[in-house]
């Protein structure tokens, strides 16, 4: 593959109390961003810190481009210490056995980052008196001054109003963009996944699933009228194929849900009305999520968005295959 920056090959790591993350393989490219999302519990934080070297796999290779392994990981609740913004980012710098440059090359490294943070002119202010949006910055710039190949950012944006929200992401983006660094993230915000990132990695209960997590439903699996259905509730049911039965999981690909005006004539098994409950716009992207016993999202564009004359509030049929739906 083209710029391949990290490779993994059938990697395992077992827990204790029974969680085990397997990930037969998994390929990253020099200057993508990538996404991992995923629910709590699926894996996401246990994949970076082995990528850190925080932990070590039970089995299983990881292959780097770079005999070097500049990689860096900023966690979800980073620690700065009790003194100045400057020593903290001075700190990794000295780790990293840079402290031998002449100290103007460290001020520079210092200004270079906390610039690119939008952080200026904080060097002397002291860290605990950072907000948390600050603080996550700052802790990014820290990384940054160790000119990563590969920056890994565990829930980055956890704990952040809005506004700090943005900020972040557009930093990211530059970030991305002027120095070519791949950057790893874990997400819960589907939506930010997908603005954000190249490519989109969904985990559950420590497995890479191909599928998305926007629609992801547990469900009770039952065959009635030789037909196999997953119920989400008592008034809700999906049709679906899978040699599956019992409990279980399903999830839709927002993309695959067809919206309409009125209910469609076709095959497709699975139709619901629905009340649309909240849309966002995207560039040429549309987000539409709608209440239908259970709430399921679709990714529309704006012509069809102008086209079917959408708002929140109105009523819409959802309608998408069985051959859809996929069951884990």
């Amino acid at each position: 593959m083209e710029n391949l920056i990290l490779k993994i090959e059938n990697l395992i790591l077992t827990y204790s109390h029974g969680f085990e993350l397997n990930i037969p393989e998994l390929n990253f490219q020099k200057g993508k961003i990538y996404a991992l999302v995923g629910p709590n519990g699926s894996g996401k934080t246990t994949l970076l810190n082995i990528l850190s070297n925080l932990e070590k796999p039970d089995k299983g290779k990881i292959f780097y481009s770079s005999l070097n392994k500049k990689i860096v990981l900023v966690m979800e609740n980073p620690y700065l210490f009790k003194t100045s913004v400057f020593k903290n980012i001075a700190y990794g710098l000295k780790i990293r056995h840079k402290n031998n440059r002449k100290n103007k090359d460290i001020h520079k490294i210092v200004a270079d980052t906390l610039d690119m943070v939008n952080l200026k002119g904080y060097e002397d202010k002291p860290a605990q008196i950072l907000s948390c949006g600050q603080t996550q910055r700052a802790a990014l710039a820290r990384a940054l001054a160790l000119e990563p190949e590969i920056l890994l950012l565990d829930e980055p944006f956890t704990n952040i109003d809005k506004k700090n929200t943005d900020l972040l992401e557009e930093i990211i983006q530059k970030i991305n963009k002027q120095l070519l660094t791949t950057i790893i993230i874990t997400t819960h915000d589907l939506l930010q996944a997908h603005r954000l990132a190249d490519k989109v990695i969904s985990l559950f209960e420590g497995r890479r699933v191909n599928s998305s997590f926007e629609n992801l439903f547990s469900a009770d699996i039952e065959k009635s009228d030789n037909q196999k259905w997953a119920r989400l509730d008592s008034k809700v049911k999906i049709s679906v194929v899978t040699d599956k039965t019992g409990p279980g999981h399903i999830a839709i690909a927002p993309q695959d849900i067809i919206l309409s005006q009125k209910k469609l004539e076709s095959s497709a098994r699975n139709s619901f009305k629905g009340l649309i409950k909240k849309i966002e716009i995207q560039g040429q992207k549309v987000w539409v999520s709608i209440d239908a016993g259970v709430e399921f999202t679709t990714i529309i564009t704006k012509t069809s968005l102008d086209e079917l004359d959408l708002a929140v509030g109105k009523g819409i049929f959802l309608t998408f295959k069985t051959t859809a739906v996929t069951v884990f």
